[in-house]
């Protein structure tokens, strides 16, 4: 009897990114691949992924094909402000209609800065798209960025194990 072995790797790791918004501070044509060029730790703030100020800002990154996930692991920002990471939820699927898409994992928070997660998926979910999303209002008050419960989505990267079928 012969087995193989089956490598589980970063199939994040070059993709195509796309999101709800962007802080134009940071934009730049390629900043939303930052979040998936292999960087965990980044001393420019410019490298950094990041949306705009909105109520539940979210990534997805498209897989090369049908992919099998284990576990997302999210690499916050390491620069400052790393409690803004709360509440993310974590989904995969062939749609990127998030009711759509099955839940991996959640991450209550909040995270601290420089905060490295990793969300095991419960069981092994199939899909060509993976979504980050901030799914509760923010708890911050005493930042005006923060007012109605606004949040933005900052990460240094997303590392997504697993393996293409």
């Amino acid at each position: 009897m012969q087995f193989s072995c089956i490598t589980v790797t970063n199939l994040a790791l070059g993709k195509a990114v796309f999101a709800s918004s962007y802080f134009e501070y940071y934009f730049t044509i390629e900043s939303w691949q930052n979040v998936v060029d292999g960087q965990t730790r980044v001393s420019d703030a410019g490298l950094l992924f990041h949306t705009d100020f909105e109520l539940y800002p979210w990534l997805t990154v498209t897989l090369e094909g049908q992919s099998i996930v284990k576990s997302i692991t999210l690499y916050n920002r390491s620069d400052r402000n790393g409690e803004w990471l709360h509440g993310v939820e974590t989904r995969v699927g062939n749609s990127t209609d998030w009711a759509q898409m099955s839940t991996c994992g959640t991450f209550v928070g909040p995270s601290v800065t420089g905060g490295v997660h990793v969300i095991k998926c419960g069981k092994l979910l199939y899909g060509m798209f993976v979504t980050v999303k901030i799914v509760k209002p923010n708890y911050i008050t005493n930042d005006p960025n923060a007012s109605g419960g606004k949040n933005c989505l900052v990460l240094e990267e997303v590392v997504i194990a697993g393996i293409v079928v």
